[in-house]
Parts: C-alpha cells; sequence; structure tokens
C-alpha cells in the first residue's frame, strides 16, 4: 500500500491512535517471530513432511504480515483523515516516522 507519508505518518497521529497502531505493531511482532520460530524448525527438521508443514506455514505467516501492515497503514490513513485539525508535514518517506523517537523516549524515562 503507497500513500503520502509526509502526511500519513506516526507523528501525526493522536495519541489514543498512536496506542492503537502500537498495540497493533506488537501483534505484528508476534507474527514476525512466529516467522522466526517456524524458520528455525523448518531448517532444523529431519522430517520431510515437517519440512514442507513448515515452508507452507512461513508463506501463510508472510502474506498475514503483509495483510497486517497494511492494514495498520491503512488505520493511520483513516484515522489522520477523521482530524478535524490540520496535520503538519513531515519530509517523510517512512509511515512509522516518530514512532521510534517516542519509544527511545520511553525507555529513556
Amino acid at each position: 500500500m503507497t500513500c503520502n507519508t509526509r502526511i500519513y505518518n506516526y507523528a501525526n497521529l493522536h495519541s489514543e491512535d498512536k496506542q492503537i497502531v502500537q498495540a497493533q505493531l506488537l501483534m505484528l511482532e508476534s507474527v514476525e517471530d512466529t516467522i522466526t520460530n517456524y524458520t528455525y524448525a523448518k531448517e532444523t527438521s529431519t522430517n520431510t513432511l515437517e519440512t514442507i508443514f513448515f515452508e507452507e506455514g512461513i508463506h501463510a505467516l508472510e502474506e498475514a504480515k503483509q495483510n497486517m501492515y497494511n492494514d495498520i497503514v491503512e488505520y493511520m490513513i483513516f484515522s489522520i483523515d477523521s482530524y478535524k485539525n490540520e496535520v503538519h508535514e513531515i519530509d517523510t518517506s517512512d509511515p512509522f516516522y516518530g514512532l521510534y523517537e517516542e519509544m527511545e523516549d520511553l525507555e529513556n524515562e
């Protein structure tokens, strides 16, 4: 999914929407962790049937991961579009611009 990241990015979300996006990203992270676990299991498997199972699982999880990512970006777009106030244009190509800095600030507190 492509969008104008200068407008549709994490930094322009209201705090309630930021919390929702953070929760969605935690779910995405759990899918990524499962992909990592399946990849390791596939590489260490000595059973052909089990290897095929993990390959198919990885494929399905990769597709789910991409769909989840698109849904998160779409949520940000709809949220920002619904705001009554104008948002600031930011020179970025990252839809999650501002998230990483915010997370670092929380860790340093």
